[in-house]
């Protein structure tokens, strides 16, 4: 069997090891479609540690067809000298590079292109809330020109592939799906006919590119949907585009109406599309190339040796971990900072029309600005609080030289990663504290179990700069009855310092308190959910609100909106002119940043830095990137 690192053919194209940049949009082109250089600093660092092959996300083929406010575009010769500006500098990174053509179809939006979106029928996108037109049966050879002409340009500018989109619900799986094909016509009904004009786009764009470059095609294994496509007529697609001339398969799942599945949240499991690929390798004579939350090395590396796929296709953990593929060759496991699949630092920000970024890595889409340097003279650095926060600055500053020492009181490092890991499904968070702990460890960060109440706590270190990352604590907010011993903090009860009783009230609806129902309810407590917003869980990105309200709905946890408690009483809660009985009242409805410090260490140390919580209490993500600009700035 084949090995991780060992050479892979597609059609005549010679890729020097197994692993793919996925296809994944990044918003970082400028609006409206043209390569900036930060895509291409971007694109260039990953080329630099070994990806066989980058793709770029979606390139849409037609003004109407995009997805995104910034995303690459090739419908115009005014695009082609960006587009070739990044294909050469991947090259001399040492990467092959493909252009993903696709429409986004029903899938794009007037907000974002000032036009109206096409698509196989004029069925609204459930997420967008936008308003399709059917493509006239005499307007379909138009849009086959529209992706030969892409095709064509992507040719010139200099891309070693052609990946074209049958996937994720965009126009072409628009035509290939039930769900959204409702045609009445030759293009609609029977798989065959709704085959039918994707495979006309495919078959010109092969014919147009000639064999110059080979044409693949990217398909959902299923849709996820009762009305959806569903495998066994994606097998008959994948053996048909076979047939045609398409010389690779790329797999990946789902569409907008079913959007975790194609951007896998941390609830959904690691590889789960692997079993369709391995099915799919047993029809097919041509690559078949798998995707979905492939983030453990060993895990990884079976997948080639045990046959179930030739090439593995990683976005997210490129994000997350720019050197992966070099850490992979060297089993470095300790050292990858694996992708959690929280999504809030891409997907999350891509949806709202922002730039993606990581979570865990804050120089994702900074690689230019954000650069750590050796500080030429070390320093000796006290870093106050072992969260998410601390390690990382701990970490960057190590790296940049210094003599770091940490001090945290808890027996165990990680702060708030740990509380974040605690519910079902969430121990994905666990990784990312397993990569800072081995971090601080490998590069000599010295642990310091103490409590630090004032300078005299970190005198015997003799600190050049002291950097206060001591978090938040959850407050309470001043309902009658607040002090009665029935309540309790949702911290406490998610870390195990207390236990609830069998009838639980959870004062506030955001994510902590919706996360803490989730822990409760799946061990059998009775969960009620008070929240003065209008919805629960109002901070949670697109792909885990669906998850979330079918949790609370598998679980029966009770949900109260847009109503105040206004008391608490020994056993149980009054709002809304009610009582609601419980044996434990859990608040989970604000935090106070942990910032006492900052006065009394100013007094002493001139250089004095606050980083995360302890500056306003936010997510994972400022405190991660926030830290990282304090490291390299020490």
């Amino acid at each position: 069997m084949p090995e991780l690192f060992s050479p892979v053919a597609i059609g005549d194209l010679v890729l020097k090891n197994r692993i793919m940049m996925a296809p994944m949009e990044n918003g970082m082109a400028h609006e409206g479609g043209v390569v900036s250089e930060r895509l291409i600093h971007f694109f260039e660092e990953r080329a630099q540690n070994d990806v066989a092959i980058i793709m770029t996300g979606s390139v849409t083929v037609a003004p109407e067809g995009a997805g995104l406010p910034s995303q690459i575009a090739i419908y115009d010769e005014k695009f082609l000298p960006g587009l070739e500006h990044l294909c050469s500098a991947v090259h001399r990174a040492g990467a092959k590079i493909g252009a993903q053509i696709y429409h986004a179809g029903r899938q794009a939006t007037e907000r974002i292109t000032g036009l109206q979106p096409v698509a196989a029928s004029a069925m609204p996108c459930a997420i967008l809330e936008n308003h399709p037109r059917e493509l006239a049966r005499e307007e379909l050879p138009a849009m086959v020109k529209r992706f030969t002409v892409a095709a064509e340009r992507a040719v010139r500018a200099g891309f070693d592939l052609i990946e074209v989109h049958f996937a994720h619900g965009y126009l072409l799986a628009g035509f290939l799906s039930p769900h959204s094909n409702h045609r009445k016509d030759e293009y609609g009904g029977s798989l065959e006919n709704r085959c039918r004009f994707p495979f006309e786009v495919l078959k010109e764009v092969i014919r147009v590119v000639d064999g110059r470059v080979p044409v693949t095609i990217r398909i959902s294994a299923q849709e996820f949907l009762d009305d959806g496509l569903m495998f066994e007529d994606v097998k008959k697609i994948c053996v048909q585009a076979e047939a045609c001339g398409a010389q690779a398969v790329s797999l990946t799942a789902g569409c907008y109406d079913s959007v975790y599945t194609s951007i896998q949240p941390m609830y959904v499991p690691r590889g789960f599309l692997v079993p369709y690929a391995a099915e799919l390798k047993k029809l097919l004579n041509i690559p078949v190339i798998v995707a979905g939350r492939l983030n453990d090395g060993p895990f990884i590396e079976d997948v080639i040796a045990s046959g179930k796929a030739d090439m593995v296709a990683i976005g997210r953990g490129f994000f997350a971990d720019s050197a992966l593929v070099r850490k992979l060759r060297n089993k470095a496991y300790d050292d990858i900072r694996y992708c959690v699949a929280c999504n809030q630092g891409c997907c999350d920000r891509i949806f709202v029309g922002g730039a993606a970024t990581c979570m865990l890595n804050a120089r994702a889409s900074f690689e230019a600005e954000r650069q750590i340097i050796h500080a030429g003279t070390s320093r000796k650095i006290a870093v106050i609080g072992a969260g998410p926060a601390g390690m990382e600055v701990a970490r960057t500053a190590a790296l940049r030289g210094h003599e770091v020492t940490l001090y945290e009181e808890a027996a165990e490092t990680g702060g708030k990663l740990l509380l974040v890991a605690a519910p079902p499904e969430k121990e994905s968070f666990l990784l990312f504290l397993n990569y800072l702990r081995a971090q601080v460890t490998k590069l000599g960060v010295k642990i310091v179990r103490r409590r630090v109440e004032g300078p005299e706590d970190i005198a015997g270190g003799n600190p050049d700069a002291v950097v206060i990352a001591a978090g938040a604590r959850q407050t309470i907010p001043p309902i009658p009855g607040k002090d009665l011993p029935v309540v309790a903090l949702a911290e406490d009860i998610l870390s195990g310092r207390r236990q609830s009783g069998k009838k639980v009230v959870i004062i506030g609806g955001g994510l902590v308190g919706v996360e803490t129902a989730h822990f409760l309810a799946s061990r059998g407590v009775d969960v009620t959910i008070v929240e003065m917003m209008d919805r629960i869980a109002r901070e949670a990105g697109p792909t885990y609100t669906d998850y979330i309200s079918r949790n609370m709905e598998k679980y029966h946890v009770s949900i109260h909106t847009n109503v105040k408690v206004d008391r608490i009483f020994q056993n149980g809660v009054e709002f809304d002119g009610r009582k609601e009985y419980a044996d434990t009242v859990i608040i989970a409805s604000g935090y106070r940043s942990n910032n006492e410090l900052v006065l009394k260490m100013k007094e002493t140390y001139p250089n004095v830095h606050v980083v995360g919580d302890a500056v306003s209490p936010r997510n994972i993500l400022f405190a991660v990137h926030e830290a990282f600009e304090c490291g390299i700035s020490l």
